[in-house]
């Protein structure tokens, strides 16, 4: 083989690996379980909420016209020691989702008409919960497992649905070329 010969043939070589990629990621069906490290984690489905559904929310005007996604998930311990758990990237119509936090308020102090001070409930966001305790997890055999859910809200007016979520890198350090783990679609 002459040297031109070779050369072809590792260009070639090169375009086909680059065009088919390397990807070790899991492409799943809702409910399916992906393993990394010592976790598996199963997307069990997304849902679509309604604008409304965020009107408990202290600052619920800053939500309208944004359609909630809860993103309900399991995540099982596999082995024994230290467990970061699952970050997920929600796209729709090719777009990222914003992930809303919804922590729980404390009661709000008010003083009754005794005089005494009391505490009223605050509204409760129930249609996604997310109350498993992962200090606990951490420190948890294997085999346990925990189910939550998490918001995800499309943008404003839009009406796409979720079309794949992604278990991703945590944490505010992802960085653009990071690969999913796995997408459930």
């Amino acid at each position: 083989m002459n040297t031109r010969t070779v050369c072809a043939v590792l260009a070639a070589t090169a375009t086909a690996i680059a065009l088919t990629g390397c990807s070790d990621t899991q492409e799943l069906s809702y409910g399916a379980a992906a393993k990394k490290d010592n976790l598996e984690v199963s997307v069990l489905r997304v849902v679509a909420g309604d604008s409304d559904d965020l009107s408990v929310l202290k600052d619920a005007a800053e939500y309208q016209g944004r359609t909630p996604y809860y993103v309900h998930y399991r995540v099982t311990k596999t082995d024994t020691g230290e467990v970061s758990g699952p970050s997920f990237d929600v796209t729709a119509d090719g777009a990222l989702l914003t992930r809303l936090n919804i922590m729980s308020p404390f009661p709000e102090p008010i003083v009754g008409p005794d005089g005494k001070l009391v505490y009223k409930e605050p509204p409760k966001f129930d249609k996604c919960l997310d109350e498993h305790d992962f200090g606990a997890f951490k420190q948890a055999s294997a085999g346990e497992s925990y189910e939550a859910c998490a918001v995800y809200l499309g943008a404003s007016g839009s009406t796409a649905a979720p079309e794949k979520v992604e278990w991703v890198k945590g944490g505010l350090l992802r960085r653009s070329d990071d690969q999913a783990f796995a997408v459930w679609k």
